[in-house]
């Protein structure tokens, strides 16, 4: 065991003598775990991964939200879909509600592409 101050140079440098490697992921906008009886969603979470002996571990630290009962394909898709993006699209490109919905989902969720989308399906 480590006794006093620890310095965060000489963990990484023992990290590494023992064949552990460690870093974050950038940009992870949300983790799900999908059980069989309920959904934890971490939205906007810090991510690291630990990897020894080719095994990785994730950490996930964020606010958490429980969805209860299974998720089918549509319930996952509802949750990616926010109201403001869907008035948005509808504003910008002049659509339908469900023009706007059918345009978020068919471009991954992003706003810009969904009104540039139903702007050339015209």
């Amino acid at each position: 065991m480590i006794k006093g101050r620890v310095n965060e140079r000489q963990v990484k440098r023992m990290m590494q003598q023992m064949g552990i490697k460690s870093n974050d992921l950038d940009d992870v906008v949300e983790v799900r775990i999908v059980l069989k009886d309920k959904t934890i969603i971490i939205k906007e979470p810090n991510v690291s991964v630990i990897e020894v002996q080719g095994n990785k571990t994730y950490t996930v630290v964020g606010k958490e939200e429980i969805i209860q009962g299974q998720m089918d394909k549509q319930t996952i898709e509802d949750t990616n879909l926010k109201e403001e993006d869907i008035k948005l699209v509808m504003e910008k490109a002049g659509v339908t509600r469900e023009k706007a919905i059918e345009a978020l989902k068919s471009n991954n969720y992003m706003v810009a592409e969904a009104i540039i989308y139903c702007m050339t399906k015209r």
